[in-house]
């Protein structure tokens, strides 16, 4: 019966390997209308009466194809339809009326992966098939099912940051009413549960070993579960990892007084009494537990040796404590043929020996470059798990990372870590935790913008959509649209969206998740004096003294333009000049100046024309500096 069960997995994962590696069926016309393209995917592309220019293409790893006499075109995001109208349009510079058909060959690798961790037979990365909507079952069945002692009440789905708890034999039963809860989307993890841990159980004990125990129950449970406490004057100690958590008397359990407490995979539970026959070994050994030395010597390898140590060749921390204290501390490499000398100490009754490994491992899930399961020292941090991935790719959303430990989460914000130190957010990591970075479907939109912030991504986002969903520049004076920057990882491009003003078509490159588009604040300079609206003003290229003027909104009625001073600073020292703007506004171009940016143009007030012209240009050059030093601070 099992063999005929995994036959039919087997024949299953053989129609799905064959399904994305030939053309669509007519059941999956439908959903490949809607079907996005991704980097990996493979085309057949035909021009009509043009072999030269058909053939098969690959979507490039950074979205683009590249194609005779056209070159690079972004594919990435687009429908096979709307790729086809992009193509004819770039081919109709060059062929009259060209006539494309484009089919999918193959999918990417990556496109519509999912993740399936925990109790099942084959955790891995899995795509989902098109046609039909995917749920946690159709994930689950990919990965070859449940695997023993699987918890189905606890099934856990990671999808965008979000978590959601599912009971998976409510559905099993019948219970359809919230369907939608079961369905998942590409990039989304489910975790399967155990439904127990394996923990030894050791000491006075009526049935000593390693019991498997619900993950939901207490210590006073998991005694139970070993048949029950033989000693009443025993003493309770779990140890983790080799580190004593709780010691505490059986009397005091058995009373409750004491605080519930939550048991993990490989725990130990030593129930001791004063004296103890044989050598305790835990930690990250196979067989944990009290191995009874009958009188003869044992060494430190021999118990290691029968405690299961090092099957997994991972190099390991051994401490001895003896009475409560340290006694003796080395290395246990196994993956080393020859044992070293200190591995022959002579052990007793009564030892305790905690196995530590120096090496941990942990996955990384999500747009990194080298994503997957990566061994790295004890003591390694997420960073250090980071690094291992080879950096997180441009689309990815460092601010809704997912830390799960033992089915757990916990959210982590990596963009605040990265850029500002924050070094509490970088935690230390644990053996078998798994971080999770979500694809980001946000566009960030920073700068002279009235609502600067995050927008939700829309495909076939333009600049312009992200600019105007933000609200729109503050001020044409104010945003430099010339020099809008869209930010993708590393990389920067600078657009200029005043070139449409004079003819110039908009850029036509849409944005992805994860973009920053940065609109800059214009240069400044600014004007002071018997002017309506005083302060900084925008500079734009080619503005002059009487530009600049013109752009403040009326002078005063009193202003005296005859006598107005231009103060630039030049290394950090103010040089001042004369300006006659009433023989500008009258055709004297030789009186209206360049501004370039920083420039402090002051206008004076005809009160001040008892003084004369050097009284008004100290105080011109007073107040510029002022102003230049204000900026500058």
């Amino acid at each position: 019966m099992m063999k005929m069960r995994w036959l039919i997995v087997g024949v299953l994962a053989g129609c799905w390997l064959t399904l994305t590696t030939l053309p669509p069926t007519a059941a999956q016309d439908q959903s490949l209308q809607q079907y996005r393209l991704n980097p990996g995917d493979l085309l057949q592309i035909t021009v009509l009466d043009e072999p030269e220019l058909s053939g098969e293409v690959l979507v490039g790893p950074d979205g683009f194809l590249r194609l005779p006499l056209i070159g690079s075109v972004m594919a990435a995001g687009l429908t096979l339809d709307e790729l086809t109208a992009r193509l004819e349009k770039a081919l109709g510079e060059y062929l009259r009326e060209p006539r494309i058909t484009i089919a999918l060959k193959q999918f990417s690798p990556f496109a519509r992966r999912v993740y399936v961790l925990g109790a099942v037979k084959a955790p891995g990365a899995y795509s989902l098939p098109l046609g039909t909507a995917s749920t946690v079952l159709d994930a689950i069945t990919l990965a070859g099912g449940y695997g023993e002692g699987a918890d189905l009440e606890q099934v856990r789905v990671f999808s965008n940051g979000q978590v959601r708890v599912l009971n998976l034999r409510s559905l099993q039963s019948g219970d359809l009413n919230s369907v939608d809860g079961w369905k998942i989307q590409p990039g989304d993890l489910v975790w399967v549960p155990p439904a127990f841990h394996r923990v030894s159980i050791v000491g006075a004990v009526t049935s000593g070993g390693i019991h498997p125990v619900p993950t939901r129950a207490s210590l006073l449970e998991a005694l139970a579960i070993a048949g029950g406490v033989q000693e009443p004057t025993a003493t309770v100690r779990v140890l983790r990892g080799g580190v004593e958590l709780v010691s505490v008397p059986w009397s005091q359990l058995l009373a409750g007084d004491f605080p519930p407490m939550t048991l993990q995979e490989g725990d130990m539970i030593l129930v001791s009494v004063k004296q103890v026959s044989g050598i305790i070994v835990t930690g990250a050994v196979s067989r944990p537990g009290v191995f009874d030395i009958k009188g003869s010597k044992a060494t430190l390898l021999g118990a290691l040796a029968m405690a299961g140590a090092g099957s997994d060749f991972r190099p390991m921390r051994v401490r001895v404590l003896r009475q409560g204290q340290e006694w003796f501390q080395t290395r246990y490499d196994p993956s080393v043929g020859t044992p070293t000398t200190d591995l022959s100490q002579e052990l007793q009754s009564g030892d305790v020996v905690l196995v530590e490994p120096l090496l941990l491992r942990a996955t990384l899930l999500g747009p990194v470059s080298k994503p997957g399961a990566h061994t790295l020292p004890v003591g390694s941090r997420l960073l250090d798990l980071l690094a291992q991935g080879q950096g997180a790719l441009p689309e990815a959303d460092l601010m809704n990372a997912t830390l799960i430990r033992k089915g757990e989460t916990r959210s982590v914000d990596l963009l605040k870590l990265l850029w500002e130190g924050d070094v509490d957010a970088n935690l230390e990591l644990q053996d078998g935790d798994i971080l999770m970075l979500p694809v980001s479907r946000k566009v960030w939109v920073v700068g002279a913008v009235l609502r600067p912030g995050t927008l939700d991504y829309q495909p076939r986002m333009s600049v312009m959509d992200a600019i105007a969903s933000a609200g729109g520049p503050r001020s044409l004076d104010e945003a430099d649209l010339s020099a809008v920057r869209i930010v993708r990882g590393e990389d920067a491009r600078t657009v200029n969206l005043e070139a449409a003003s004079g003819g110039e078509a908009l850029p036509t490159e849409w944005l992805k998740p994860g973009d920053v588009v940065v609109v800059p604040e214009r240069a400044k300079a600014y004007i002071y004096g018997a002017v309506v609206r005083p302060g900084p003003i925008g500079v734009r290229e080619g503005d002059t003294a009487l530009t600049l003027l013109s752009r403040t909104g009326p002078t005063l009625p009193n202003a005296k333009l005859s006598d107005a001073v231009l103060v630039r600073f030049v290394n950090n020292k103010a040089v001042a000049a004369k300006v006659d703007l009433e023989r500008a506004q009258k055709g004297d171009l030789s009186q209206a100046p360049v501004i370039q940016p920083g420039d402090i143009l002051y206008i004076p007030s005809r009160k001040q024309s008892q003084w004369d012209f050097s009284r008004i240009l100290g105080t011109a050059v007073s107040l510029a500096t002022a102003v230049y030093w204000l900026r500058r601070w």
